[in-house]
């Protein structure tokens, strides 16, 4: 019975989601249209779109993997993200005075060509890494239920979003992303509230769970230094990500962008307390799993047939709304800063880009095994080499640029190499490193001024 429900639920699904994004190819007709919606968006879309973008497979199988193994502590992986997001209500009017597409563009107006080519680069390789990781982890659902082998699942699975992406670019992306945000919504909402009745309510989680699952905002697990990391690794990812500002780009005000972000976070909270609740139950009831197996066992298992089919779709959606925004963010980057296709009419050569990235993140994914850990590790080094010229540049104080590029350095080999070690002081002192060199610059500029 599931599978025939799984079978109709999927197919309508799939469905929708091509054919309102492949219509999104009507209203395309120039880069600005394909990269960032023509700045048009509105603040319901772009905030919907931001929210799908940010809930992929680590905030929603990765959260309540953290929920299972250590309670209430393992939703700060995703509440960083409205720190982060509240951040940058600050900057909006700084990024909207900027008629730019891709984040590595709007660094080389603070820094120049060399700047933004090594943005450029730090950003590709950790997207390759996260647009397979999102494709593996469809594939992997899909797999579940159907059987046979992952890797067709996953080229299936990225088939669906590189096609929509193709076809109409940012325009597609926010479209789809408005629908699959609501069913992850729902699909989430549904799994923690009947797997938290399952479980006898939070009476029968606090009785049946050790008495630490329920310290908050620390715990013996998740110390106050692992909080402080996390805001500055993963929290400094959603004020300057590229994702994050390419919503910024295409919302069509300041004032629709800052609805946008307030709407995100509006969204982002619940759902952050729905996958902890899921995750808790989980370990309640299913004690034996893996911690990441927790929200598809508990759907599988604790779920009638058709809000089971419900859930495992809304998984789908938080894995291809991720991917298909990072897809675009990786492609305009190739084409914009690499090729320097910024102002081709011609919309081939963006739509080739999506092509190319997508099958090499899709095979990156499905051939590298353990070396897509390593290709994430790339999302640290881009929050530890550019979260502090990033915020300068935001702040109206801009490093010089061999300062700029030295802090990028050197802040992203130490967070590399602290991801390496497993060291955690490593990486804190990649962030460290930067701003001292930002304060350095400072001084310096200010001694130079002096002395003139």
């Amino acid at each position: 019975m599931l599978m025939y429900l799984f079978i109709a639920a999927l197919g309508l699904y799939l469905l929708a989601i091509l054919g309102v994004g492949i219509a999104g190819v009507i209203r395309v007709h120039t880069p600005a249209d394909f990269w960032i919606a023509g700045g048009r968006a509105s603040a319901v879309a772009t905030g919907g779109s931001l929210a799908s973008t940010i809930v992929g497979s680590s905030s929603t199988l990765g959260l309540a993997g953290l929920a299972f193994s250590r309670g209430l502590t393992g939703a700060w992986w995703l509440l960083v993200g409205p720190v982060g997001l509240f951040g940058l209500l600050f900057f909006l009017k700084n990024l909207k005075s900027r008629s730019v597409y891709t984040l590595p563009e709007l660094i080389g107006v603070w820094y120049g060509p060399v700047m933004s080519k090594v943005a450029g680069g730090f950003v590709v390789v950790a997207w390759l890494g996260i647009v397979g990781a999102q494709a593996s982890a469809a594939g992997q659902i899909l797999s579940t239920f159907f059987g046979g082998q992952t890797g067709y699942w996953t080229l299936a699975a990225a088939a669906v979003f590189v096609a929509y992406t193709l076809s109409g670019g940012q325009v597609s992306v926010i479209r789809t992303d408005l629908i699959q945000v609501l069913l992850i919504g729902s699909g989430l909402a549904v799994c923690a509230g009947i797997g938290l009745h399952l479980s006898g309510g939070l009476a029968g989680l606090r009785s049946g769970l050790p008495a630490r699952y329920f310290d908050f905002p620390v715990s013996p697990d998740f110390s106050v230094p692992d909080l402080a990391l996390l805001l500055v690794v993963v929290g400094s990812t959603y004020l300057v990500g590229p994702d994050m500002l390419s919503r910024v780009f295409s919302a069509r005000s300041e004032g629709s962008a800052r609805r946008a972000i307030l709407i995100s976070i509006c969204v982002i909270v619940p759902v952050a307390v729905f996958v902890t609740l899921a995750g808790m139950s989980a370990r309640l009831l299913y004690p034996e799993i893996p911690a990441e197996a927790a929200l598809p066992a508990l759907a599988m298992r604790a779920l009638p047939p058709w809000l089971s089919a419900l859930t495992i779709i809304a998984l789908l959606s938080a894995f291809l709304s991720s991917a298909d925004t990072t897809l675009l963010t990786m492609s305009a980057i190739i084409t914009v800063d690499f090729l320097g296709k910024r102002q081709s009419k011609n919309l081939l050569v963006p739509r080739l880009s999506v092509l190319g990235c997508g099958v090499t993140a899709v095979l990156v994914g499905i051939f590298s095994g353990g070396i897509i850990r390593a290709l994430l590790f790339g999302y640290t080094v881009f929050a530890g080499g550019l979260f502090v010229p990033i915020l300068a540049g935001l702040l109206g104080k801009p490093l010089r640029t061999p300062f700029a590029l030295g802090a990028a350095i050197f802040g992203g080999l130490c967070a590399l190499t602290g991801k390496l070690l497993e060291s955690d002081l490593l990486v804190a002192a990649g962030f460290a490193g930067a701003a001292m060199i930002f304060a350095v610059d400072r001084l310096v500029a200010a001694y130079k001024r002096r002395g003139s």
